[in-house]
């Protein structure tokens, strides 16, 4: 083998390595928002609501799992409330991509709900990767007043 050959070889398995180290660099953090969620009972939330029922899904592939909520992200502002959640990461084996299951949590707010709609995190982060959500038709609104 000429010194190029070798040479190119040795590039070639340095960029691999340096893309599968990358790659496990990806990974979205701890705290990244990765489920999503719907009210269990839209009916029941009031302007005075202060805690919600939702049901939470795992939105990537999770052989069926959902998992444990791990951490909550809730942004308040005049016009919105909007809700983040966070399911624990799962092992590192590959995942088949029916459903997940469909968790109950409740979440306390800060604040009562008002006159505020109701909006999913997740469809941001959907919208911002410019993918497309069947849950995030009416960009993620859950509720509004």
């Amino acid at each position: 083998m000429s010194v190029s050959g070798a040479r190119t070889k040795m590039l070639a398995a340095g960029l691999l390595l340096g893309t599968l180290f990358a790659a496990g660099c990806a990974r979205p953090a701890p705290d990244a928002v990765n489920a999503q969620w719907s009210l269990m009972d839209s009916s029941a939330v009031t302007p005075e609501s202060t805690s919600l029922d939702l049901g939470v899904m795992r939105m990537a592939c999770g052989s069926g799992i959902t998992g444990e909520i791990t951490g909550t992200q809730v942004a308040y502002s005049a016009e919105d409330i909007t809700i983040g959640l966070v399911v624990e990461e799962l092992d590192g084996k590959a995942q088949t991509c029916q459903s997940n299951e469909t968790v109950p949590y409740t979440i306390k707010l800060d604040e009562p709900v008002g006159n505020r709609t109701l909006t999913d995190a997740s469809c941001a982060e959907a919208e911002r990767q410019q993918s497309t959500l069947p849950a995030c038709e009416q960009h993620g609104i859950r509720w509004a007043p």
